[in-house]
C-alpha cells in the first residue's frame, strides 16, 4: 500500500525567553492510502502540534525547524508543476529523505561509524541519475570530513545547506518522469505516474492549495473554530469556492469584504455551490439541510456543530482527514454518532484519517495503526491489535493501566508529569517516571527495537526487550475495607429548578417573558452516608443544575432538599451559610472556578477565613490539606496558570475539604483530564472518602469512571431521573432504553471487542422549554411501543414518529424536500423507499417500505400536507400511530431497581 502522508524527522519548536520548546522532536510517521492512524498521548506530548505542522498551520513563535512533510498525489504534483515555476526537484524523493535523516542525526551530535560509507553509497547512486547541483561531490566531502574526525554538528550543517541548495523545489517525481525530463521534456508536459509534494518546502500559495483541498482538518472545539458571525452554509461554501469554484483570490481587505458581503444577483455558480453544501450537510446527518443553511453556529447543538466542522473538512473530498480530538467535549452518545459518521464517510470517500485523541477506547474502535507520543517523540508504533495486546513501551503500558475497567479495584496512575519540553532529560524522556528505568535508560539516544511476530511492524523506543508487567501497580493496589454505608444524609423530593426567560428589566419586575426552561423537573433520590452516588446523562439533561440546586447555590424553584434531617429551604441566609460548611462542591472546570489572581494557598485558605476556622494556624491547615490531596508545599504560592490540569483540580478538592464537609457534589471533576491524571484524581477521591467518611454526588458523563467510583447510579434525562440502581446491577441489567443506549455507546479499549450491536441514538436532547409529552425520551427511543394490533416493525415505527414530530412542530418544507431529494438523486442513485403516491416524501422520511394500514395512513397524511392541511395530517397520524409512551409519563416505582419506562409497567 502507498504512503499518502510521510513525516520524516519532523521538528517543531516554539521560541520563548527561556529557550526553545521542542514540541515535536524528530518524529517519523506515515499514513497509507485508506488507513486510519491513531496518535495518542497525554496533554503536552505534542499531538496537536504534529497535526498543525502537517498542515503548515504553526503560528509564531512556532516554526517547523527541521524534517519533511511529504504528500503523495500525482494529480496535485502535476497541477503544481504547471502553476509554479521552479517547483520541480531533479533528485529522487527517497534520496532526499535518507539525507534528511543523516543530517538530522549529525546536527544532533550523533556520530555513527558507518555514516561515511552510507554517504559514499548515495554519491555512487547519483552517477546513474541527474545531478545538476553536483550533490555527489558534497556527499563525498562530508564523508571525508567525518573520517577526519571533524565535528558531526559542523558536517551536518554544511551537508544540510548543500542539500537545500540542490533541491530548490518542492515537487518530486517518479524515476520514469525524471528520465523523460532529463531527455528534454518540459515537466508540465509529461504524464506523471507518481508525484510527491514537500509541504515544508512549498510556498504559501501552494500550501493553500493543499490545505483544505487535499488535506482537511476537524478542530477540537467547534465553538472556537466556527465563525459566530457567518452562517453555517456560508462557512462550508467558503471552502468549496476557494478550492473548487473560482479558486483563491489575493489576500486584500477589498477581497475579504467582498467575500463576506452578499452579492447583488448572487455569486457566480452560487446555486451549484449551495447544492453541494446541502449534499455535505446531508452526508453528515443534519436534517432539513436546506433550511439550516442560513442558521448560525449558536443555533446548533454541540453534536450538530461538530458535524458542521466535519462537513467543512470534507467539503472538497480531501485524501487525508486530520481529526484533532473530535469527540473530547462530547457526550458518549454524541461521540458514538460522530465516530460512526467519520467511519461511514471514510468508507464513502476512500480517505485516510489521522485520529488524534487521548481516549484509548476511541483509538481501539476506529484505528488500524497506533503511534504513541511522549514529550515530542513517538515512543511506540504498531497495529492497533498488537499495541493493545502487547504494549512494549512502559509508557504505553502504564497509559493502558490507567483506564478504569470493571475488574480493577484500584487504578494505577503514572507518577509525575510530562517533562519540561525546554530542558528535557537525557536518554529516554520517560525514564524519570518509568518504574523499570535503569542507568542505561538515562544516557544517549534510545534506539527503536522491533517487537512481536516477525511479519508485524511493531517498534518501541525502549532499551528493554521486555519488562516485568506483573509487578506494576502491586504496591497499595487493594483498597482498605470500605466503611459501611449508612442512612440517607441527603433526601431530595420533587425538586424542580425552572428558569424564566426574561427579555428585559420589566420582565424581571413584573414576570412574564418566554416560557420557563425546565432544567430540573421533579426529581426524587437519596444519597446515603459514606456513599458515592453517580449522576449520569447527556449534556443538557440537568445534572449540574441539580447539583447546584441541592446545595442551594442556585436554590430550587420547588420541592425539598433535606440534609442531615434539616430542610435547607426553611433556613435563613445566615443559617444556610453556616450549614454550607458541611456541604461543598468541586466544580467542573478548575480554570474557570479558580480566581486567576489568587495563589493556590490563598484559594484553599479562603473558606477558612469565610467560616472563621483554624484561627492562628490557617497556613499550617492549608499545608495539611495540600499534603492530603497530593500537592507539594512549594506550590503554595503558584497561580492557577502555573499549575497542570490535575494540580488545579487538586486545589479545587482541597478548597472543598478545607471546612471539613460531610457531603461533596463533584461536578465532572475528571472530564477534561488525561487518563493518567484522571486515575490520580479518582484514587484521591476514594482515599479521601475513606479517610474522612465523605459522601459524594459524582456527576459525570464518562460511564467507565462512574462504574469504577460509584456505589449506586442515577440516570437523568431531560430534567428527570429515569433509572436508579446499584452500580453492578445497572451495568449488567439496565432496564431503561436510555440507559442501555448510554452503556452501549461507551468506547471499549479493546480492538477485538464486538460493537456491531451498538445503539446509536439519533438526534439531540429536546428543548427543556417544551419537553415532549409522556415519556420524554420517546422522540429518540429505539424501543418505543407501537399501538396494539398495528403491524409495523420498530425501525419504520421510529421513522413514523420522527415524521410526526416534524409535522407537529411545523418543521417541514416541501419545496426544500423536493430540492434535497433532487440533489441527492443527482449525486447517487437511490431506491425509492415506497412506490405509488408521494414517492419523494416516502423516500425522504423512510429508509424502507411501509405496507398495509401503516402505508395507507402515511400516504393520506402526505396528501393533507401537500394541500396545506396540517391539523388534518396530524389527526390522521395520531389516530393510528399514537403510543402509550406519548400519552402518559412513566414514574419510578418503589422497587430496588426502579426504571421510568412503560416497558416495565406491571
Amino acid at each position: 500500500m502507498t504512503n499518502l502522508l510521510s513525516l520524516s524527522t519532523l521538528r517543531t519548536q516554539f521560541k520563548t525567553e527561556r529557550g526553545a520548546v521542542k514540541a515535536v522532536d524528530g518524529i517519523d510517521l506515515t499514513i497509507e492510502q485508506g488507513e486510519t492512524v491513531g496518535l495518542v498521548g497525554e496533554s503536552g506530548s505534542g499531538k496537536s502540534v504534529t497535526a498543525l505542522s502537517a498542515m503548515d498551520l504553526v503560528d509564531d513563535p512556532g516554526e517547523v525547524v527541521g524534517g519533511r512533510i511529504a504528500l503523495a498525489d500525482a494529480a496535485l504534483a502535476a497541477s503544481l508543476l504547471d502553476e509554479f515555476d521552479g517547483a520541480y526537484v531533479p533528485y529522487p524523493s527517497e534520496l532526499i529523505d535518507a539525507l534528511a535523516a543523516v543530517t538530522s542525526d549529525l546536527r544532533a551530535g550523533q556520530r555513527v561509524s558507518d555514516t561515511p560509507a552510507e554517504l559514499r553509497g548515495m554519491a555512487d547512486d547519483l552517477a546513474a541519475d541527474a545531478d545538476p547541483a553536483d550533490l555527489a561531490a558534497d556527499l563525498r566531502r562530508a564523508a571525508d570530513r567525518l573520517e577526519d574526525r571533524d565535528g558531526p554538528e559542523d558536517v551536518g550543517d554544511e551537508l544540510a545547506a548543500a542539500v537545500d541548495e540542490a533541491v530548490d523545489g518542492f515537487v518530486y517525481l517518479d524515476d520514469g518522469s525524471r528520465a523523460r525530463i532529463r531527455d528534454g521534456a518540459d515537466p508540465s508536459d509529461i504524464d506523471i505516474d507518481e508525484g510527491i509534494v514537500d509541504v515544508t518546502a512549498a510556498p504559501e500559495a501552494a500550501v493553500r492549495r493543499i490545505r483544505g483541498g487535499e488535506m482537511g482538518m476537524i478542530f477540537q472545539d467547534p465553538m472556537t473554530s466556527l465563525n459566530p458571525a457567518i452562517t453555517v452554509g456560508e462557512q462550508i461554501a467558503e471552502s468549496l469556492r476557494l478550492h473548487r469554484y473560482g479558486g483563491q483570490k489575493r489576500d486584500t481587505w477589498l477581497n475579504g469584504i467582498n467575500e463576506i458581503l452578499p452579492k447583488i444577483g448572487g455569486r457566480d455558480g452560487d446555486e451549484e455551490v449551495m447544492d453541494e453544501v446541502v449534499r455535505m450537510l446531508q452526508a453528515v446527518g443534519i436534517p432539513e439541510a436546506k433550511q439550516r443553511l442560513d442558521d448560525y453556529p449558536h443555533e446548533f447543538s454541540g453534536g450538530m456543530r461538530q458535524r458542521v466542522l466535519v462537513a467543512i473538512a470534507l467539503a472538497c473530498q480531501p485524501n487525508l482527514l486530520i481529526a484533532d480530538e473530535p469527540t473530547t467535549a462530547l457526550d458518549v452518545t454524541i461521540q458514538a454518532q460522530i465516530l460512526d459518521l467519520i467511519d461511514d464517510l471514510q468508507t464513502e470517500f476512500g480517505m485516510s484519517v489521522l485520529m488524534i485523541t487521548h481516549d484509548l477506547g476511541v483509538v481501539a474502535e476506529t484505528c488500524d495503526r497506533v503511534a504513541v507520543m511522549y514529550a515530542g517523540e513517538i515512543v511506540e508504533e504498531g497495529p492497533v491489535e498488537e499495541i493493545f495486546a502487547n504494549p512494549s513501551h512502559p509508557y504505553t503500558y502504564t497509559l493502558l493501566e490507567s483506564i478504569p475497567t470493571e475488574d480493577k479495584k484500584r487504578l494505577t496512575p503514572i507518577e509525575g508529569n510530562v517533562p519540561d519540553l525546554i530542558d528535557m532529560p537525557e536518554g529516554c524522556h520517560f525514564a524519570p517516571r518509568c518504574p523499570w528505568a535503569e542507568p542505561q535508560c538515562r544516557e544517549g539516544e534510545i534506539p527503536f527495537l522491533q517487537h512481536g511476530p516477525g511479519d508485524v511492524d511493531h517498534r518501541s523506543k525502549c532499551v528493554h526487550d521486555e519488562f516485568d508487567k506483573a509487578a506494576y501497580g502491586t504496591d497499595g493496589v487493594e483498597v482498605g475495607a470500605r466503611s459501611a454505608i449508612g442512612d440517607p444524609i441527603v433526601e431530595v423530593r420533587e425538586m424542580r429548578k425552572y428558569y424564566q426567560q426574561e427579555e428585559g428589566a420589566l420582565d424581571r419586575v413584573l414576570g412574564g417573558g418566554d416560557p420557563s426552561v425546565k432544567a430540573v423537573d421533579g426529581i426524587d433520590f437519596d444519597v446515603r452516608e459514606r456513599e458515592t452516588l453517580g449522576l449520569v446523562g447527556e449534556s443538557g439533561c440537568g445534572k449540574s443544575t441539580a447539583g447546584r440546586a441541592i446545595l442551594h447555590l442556585d436554590p430550587p424553584t420547588d420541592g425539598t432538599v433535606v440534609f442531615a434531617g434539616e430542610e435547607l429551604g426553611s433556613l435563613s441566609k445566615s443559617e444556610l451559610r453556616k450549614r454550607r460548611k458541611d456541604m461543598q462542591m468541586v466544580f467542573q472546570d478548575p480554570m474557570s472556578s479558580l480566581d486567576p489572581r489568587m495563589t493556590a494557598g490563598q484559594t484553599i485558605m479562603e473558606p477558612l477565613k469565610i467560616h472563621d476556622l483554624a484561627e492562628g494556624r490557617r497556613r499550617e491547615r492549608v499545608f495539611e490539606l495540600m499534603d492530603a490531596v497530593g500537592l507539594e508545599r512549594g506550590q503554595f504560592g503558584r497561580y492557577p496558570h502555573e499549575l497542570s490540569g490535575g494540580q488545579r483540580q487538586r486545589v479545587g478538592i482541597a478548597r472543598a475539604l478545607a471546612v471539613d464537609p460531610d457531603f461533596i457534589v463533584a461536578d465532572e471533576p475528571v472530564s477534561a483530564l488525561d487518563v493518567s491524571v484522571q486515575a490520580q484524581i479518582i484514587n484521591l477521591l476514594e482515599d479521601l472518602q475513606e479517610e474522612f467518611g465523605l459522601t459524594f454526588l459524582f456527576i459525570a458523563h464518562d460511564l467507565s469512571v462512574v462504574r469504577h467510583i460509584s456505589d449506586r447510579v442515577a440516570v437523568m434525562y431531560l430534567g428527570q431521573i429515569v433509572e436508579v440502581a446499584e452500580t453492578d446491577e445497572l451495568f449488567e441489567t439496565p432496564k431503561h432504553p436510555y440507559t442501555r443506549a448510554l452503556l452501549s455507546a461507551i468506547p471499549e479499549p479493546d480492538p477485538l471487542a464486538d460493537t456491531g450491536d451498538r445503539t446509536i441514538l439519533k438526534g439531540d436532547v429536546p428543548s427543556p422549554i417544551d419537553p415532549p409529552s409522556g415519556c420524554r425520551f420517546r422522540t429518540r427511543c429505539p424501543s418505543i411501543i407501537p399501538p396494539d394490533g398495528l403491524d409495523i416493525d420498530q425501525e419504520r415505527y421510529r421513522e413514523v414518529m420522527f415524521y410526526r414530530q416534524r409535522l407537529e412542530s411545523r418543521d417541514i418544507d416541501l419545496d426544500a424536500i423536493e430540492s434535497e431529494v433532487r440533489i441527492e438523486d443527482e449525486s447517487v442513485t437511490t431506491a425509492v423507499a415506497d412506490g405509488g403516491e408521494h414517492p419523494t416524501l416516502f423516500e425522504y422520511f423512510f429508509d424502507g417500505p411501509l405496507s398495509g394500514e401503516a402505508r395507507a395512513v402515511v400516504a393520506e397524511s402526505f396528501e393533507h400536507l401537500k394541500n396545506d392541511r396540517w391539523e388534518e395530517a396530524e389527526a390522521t397520524l395520531r389516530e393510528t400511530f399514537e403510543s402509550v409512551c406519548e400519552r402518559s409519563n412513566p414514574a419510578l416505582d418503589e422497587s430496588a431497581h426502579p426504571a421510568a419506562c412503560h416497558l416495565h409497567d406491571d
